[in-house]
């Protein structure tokens, strides 16, 4: 599955034994909600651990290099049907190959975690998709991961990367947080979700979070 790593081809180059170091990894734009949708794992954990290993865990001093962090499940959003919990996950160890590479006071820290299974039920992460500390999450995010992510999985989100710009089809939400900034973390990645209407056409919603609904609540009566 695809993370919208631009950048693929120095993967490939680097798998082949290429010293491509100069090279940098490129990620589009990512919003939460696709990149759920696009995973196979998606979990709430504390990374508690890390060791360098080879791609088939063996000795080999020339095998591509991966890093294994060991991880403290706090939460499965997403995979139940493929393992049971997740233990550890993979990620390149070099950074230009969209590793997701932590220094020393990022770890024992709250992460979300969405990663892909590989054939051999290892689960891989990078830092194109949606891996942050908990704490950097807002909480409409927070309370996303718990199902509506999921109930939005038929919609397409769209980023609109030039003008002008529109969607094709009625199941896509047109993004547009960072078209005049280049910063995609706006209003719509951090308190909206695209969600389909009974009539098959998505829109975006404003996610509020069960501390906000319980305040409206109590106003209106």
């Amino acid at each position: 599955m695809s993370y919208n790593i631009f950048g693929f081809l120095v993967v490939g180059l680097v798998l082949l034994g290429v010293d491509q170091q100069t090279e940098a990894c490129s990620c589009g734009p990512a919003h939460p909600q696709q990149t759920y949708c696009q995973a196979d794992v998606v979990i709430k954990g504390k990374i508690i651990g890390s060791k360098v290993v080879a791609v088939d865990d063996s000795s080999d001093p020339n095998a591509f290099q991966w890093i294994r962090y060991e991880v403290q499940q706090q939460k499965m959003f997403k995979g139940l049907d493929k393992l049971e919990r997740v233990e550890y996950v993979y990620t390149p160890l070099a950074e230009y190959v969209c590793g997701m590479v932590l220094r020393p006071e990022e770890m024992n820290e709250d992460y979300v975690l969405t990663g892909t299974m590989g054939a051999d039920g290892k689960v891989n992460i990078n830092i194109c998709s949606f891996n942050k500390p908990w704490s950097q999450l807002t909480r409409a995010q927070q309370d996303s991961l718990e199902g509506r992510y999921q109930a939005g999985c038929q919609c397409t989100v769209i980023p609109c990367l030039s003008l002008p710009c529109s969607v094709t089809a009625d199941n896509q939400c047109l993004w547009t947080d960072g078209i005049l900034s280049g910063n995609w973390n706006g209003a719509q990645s951090q308190r909206f979700s695209c969600s389909m209407q009974d009539s098959g056409v998505c829109h975006w919603v404003t996610v509020r979070s069960d501390k906000a609904r319980a305040y409206m609540r109590r106003g209106a009566q």
